[in-house]
């Protein structure tokens, strides 16, 4: 049975010492506010039914986040990529060259996403930007092809880790 991630967030105590937080194979849907998880650096969401992944912009020191977890949910897309550093952005690049960073999404807007953020970096974006997008570009439309001919999947998952 499908538990509220607000709620089962709001079971948690010690908040603000919590460094490494476990919450997969919980069934999670919705939504849940992180502000009081300062010290946050890793985030396993593994196995749930999470379909976004916005609540990570509740997270007061996103900067300290090293490692997360989504595989297993039904993310369906990938907005506000235009929050991202210059230095997130090019740890995405990297991670997703060297595959310690892999989004599979047969059923969702996330490359397309990604996509259409890197085509606007590549125009509007400062010379380093426009080469990390570039390479993201090469990097995502290999990977559509890939999806394109893969079968079809229930799930969504969506690995992110560093």
């Amino acid at each position: 049975m499908s538990q509220e991630f607000q709620q089962h967030i709001n079971n948690k105590t010690n908040k603000q010492k919590i460094r490494y937080l476990d919450i997969s194979n919980n069934d999670l849907v919705g939504e849940a506010n992180l502000k009081d998880f300062t010290s946050l650096t890793s985030l396993n969401a593994y196995n749930n039914k999470l379909e976004s992944i916005e609540f990570l912009n509740t997270l007061p020191n996103k900067e300290k986040l090293q490692s997360i977890n989504f595989f297993g949910n039904q993310i369906k897309e990938a907005k506000n990529l235009q929050n991202l550093t210059s230095e997130q952005f090019n740890k995405l690049v990297v991670g997703m060259k060297d595959k310690s960073i892999q989004i599979n999404s047969y059923k969702s807007t996330i490359l397309m996403d990604l996509l259409e953020y890197t085509r606007h970096l590549i125009k509007g974006g400062d010379n380093s930007q426009r080469q990390q997008a570039q390479q993201l570009q090469a990097i995502l439309q290999n990977s559509q092809v890939k999806s394109e001919q893969a079968s079809n999947n229930s799930k969504t998952p969506l690995l992110i880790g560093g």
